[in-house]
């Protein structure tokens, strides 16, 4: 869909979401979803779009999905995708806690205990924005390390606007950055882990330039940012990988996993292809999730950029 439409869409949803607040929240988040869902049954060609996108998918990861229930399942969430955080905008804990069915919390807090930071890495499958929602609600600190979400909730935006010896808007990264500001960047963040802190990485993105690694995701070849694994390699910080499906009820299942052990001697190891290792790891662990939850990967299906010019 062109990028004017898309804008459209963001700022009608904007618009309705405070009267979507005043509903039950599992059932306001079904019928967010249900507007992709009916776009979906309006327009053939849209359809075509999706069951194409699917089955190739489905074809490339040998899964025998249902491909017209998929592709309308997949439509609705990427509506639920695109309002973020912002359903739950300003809204009581007494609300928005049952929304999270919420496994491997210990396995985060003993990460934290550590006292070398937690890189918590991330991806696009799934309602991505919303593990760092559910952790700012419960006080534990975080600062994002990729480039600033828009469009999100003004408790997130609070916390962006975090501000001291390790502000939130130094972390922000950019694309069009030169490398001694990804120099100075890197060194931000390690200071953010060093003082025991969550550093929410992306482990998906599409990447070019110094601190990449080549990797296959759904069948094609493309570089990643392997800024993770150098970061974890240099500060002994956990990485743990955090997953959040939208479930079909309208709730999330938000999964913190057993993290990755990054020797130190990764950062350096480029030419031993170990920092390629742990991209693949995740890469690999990241399709397991689109295999299981197909509605939920969101704009993976549509990647179809030529290899070379993925990043």
């Amino acid at each position: 869909m062109e990028r004017r439409w898309l804008n459209v869409r963001k700022f009608l949803l904007r618009r309705v979401l405070p009267g979507f607040r005043m509903l039950p929240l599992p059932l306001a988040s079904r019928m967010i979803a249900g507007i992709g869902r009916t776009e979906y049954r309006m327009y053939p060609r849209l359809q075509q779009g999706y069951q194409e996108a699917v089955a190739r998918a489905g074809e490339i990861l040998g899964c025998a999905w249902d491909v017209p229930a998929v592709s309308l399942d997949l439509a609705g969430n990427q509506i639920l995708w695109r309002t973020r955080d912002l359903l739950l905008d300003n809204l009581p804990d007494r609300r928005v806690e049952p929304m999270f069915e919420v496994s491997g919390r210990e396995i985060l807090d003993d990460a934290l205990a550590r006292g070398a930071g937690v890189i918590l890495l991330t991806s696009h499958f799934g309602a991505h924005l919303l593990p760092t929602h559910w952790l700012a609600r419960h006080g534990y600190p975080i600062r994002f390390y990729m480039e600033r979400p828009r469009h999100v909730s003004r408790l997130l935006e609070r916390q962006f606007q975090a501000d001291g010896p390790i502000s939130q808007d130094r972390l922000f990264i950019t694309r069009k950055g030169d490398p001694s500001g990804s120099a100075v960047s890197i060194l931000r963040a390690a200071r953010a882990l060093n003082a025991g802190m969550i550093l929410y990485v992306a482990g998906d993105v599409r990447w070019s330039g110094q601190s990449t690694q080549p990797a296959r995701f759904l069948g094609k070849r493309y570089q990643f940012s392997s800024m993770w694994v150098n970061l974890a390699a240099m500060t002994g910080a956990a990485v743990v990988p955090v997953f959040c499906q939208m479930q079909p009820r309208g709730t999330y299942r938000l999964e913190f996993r057993p993290p990755y052990p990054i020797p130190p001697e990764a950062a350096e190891a480029a030419k031993d292809g170990q920092a390629a290792y742990w991209v693949q790891t995740y890469l690999s662990e990241l399709e397991d999730q689109v295999r299981l939850h197909p509605s939920n990967s969101n704009e993976y299906f549509f990647w179809s950029e030529p290899d070379d010019e993925a990043a």
